[in-house]
């Protein structure tokens, strides 16, 4: 005798097959959004370490500290908004002897990013 159709359990193996097929391209779909936003903010650091090594290296002596020459560093590609702000923290008389600088912008899906350091004034 020929049936027709499928059985319960053909059915059933179908869906939980299906299922899991489904589960796990769910899962690689949201891991490669995490991976890409770790990347993105990775890149972000890596930018804001960059700019304040330079920072740094331009202050390395008393008169660019006290000019307060900041360095251009363009933003890589897909960030924009770049804004730096200089803040005296510390003086000793009229001497400036400690800066916070902050250094904020925007990445490539809008997400804001703020970074900060603090610079000593250099021996003399």
């Amino acid at each position: 005798m020929r049936r027709r159709g499928f059985s319960f359990v053909e059915v059933m193996v179908a869906l939980a097959i299906l299922s899991v097929a489904i589960l796990m391209l769910t899962y690689l779909g949201s891991s490669f959004t995490l991976t890409r936003n770790a990347q993105i903010d990775t890149q972000a650091q890596a930018y804001a370490r960059s700019y304040f090594d330079s920072l740094r290296a331009v202050w390395a002596n008393e008169a660019a500290f006290e000019r307060g020459v900041l360095p251009s560093l363009p933003l890589p590609s897909g960030f924009s908004g770049l804004e730096l702000n200089v803040e005296e923290v510390e003086a000793l008389g009229q001497r400036v002897v400690l800066r916070r600088v902050s250094l904020s912008f925007s990445g490539p899906q809008g997400r804001a990013y703020r970074f900060t350091t603090e610079v000593v004034r250099p021996p003399l």
